[in-house]
């Protein structure tokens, strides 16, 4: 004879850990738009000018944040070399938006100078870790 069992809930079930960009959150692009003048103008964006929310589900349901910048992907501007990390911010929370980055725009107006960032949040359970990557964007223009 068995005996039935109602209701009960499969051993192992829990769904594996994964991680989306919220993107109602998302902000990926800075543009810092200036006169043109004599010379290249260098700038700084602005502490949450680039912004990211990571939404975590499944696994064990308690997450760590780690973000970090993994390079950078692309420079196009005169020199090749006119964007860099200034401060890359808190990195441990899901909301990452306090990278602030250095570059340049152009002397003579109409000429944008482009710099773009590969940025990763590494979310952890505790028993797995889940990578989500993220491109930011910094166009740098004069008017």
């Amino acid at each position: 004879m068995y005996i039935a069992l109602m209701g009960c809930a499969q051993q192992g079930s829990a769904a594996p850990l994964a991680a989306t960009i919220d993107g109602a959150s998302l902000s990926d692009t800075a543009v810092e738009v200036g006169p043109a003048t004599g010379s290249v103008v260098t700038f700084t964006t602005a502490s949450g000018a680039l912004s990211a929310t990571v939404v975590a589900t499944g696994g064990s349901g308690s997450y760590t944040y780690s973000w970090s910048v993994l390079a950078k992907t692309l420079d196009d501007s005169d020199t090749g070399n006119r964007f860099s990390i200034n401060n890359g911010g808190t990195t441990t929370n899901a909301t990452y938006n306090s990278l602030t980055i250095d570059g340049a725009r152009p002397a003579s107006a109409g000429l944008p100078f482009v710099g773009e960032f590969l940025i990763r949040c590494a979310v952890n359970d505790g028993s797995s870790t889940f990578n989500v990557d993220l491109p930011f964007t910094i166009l740098g223009e004069s008017v």
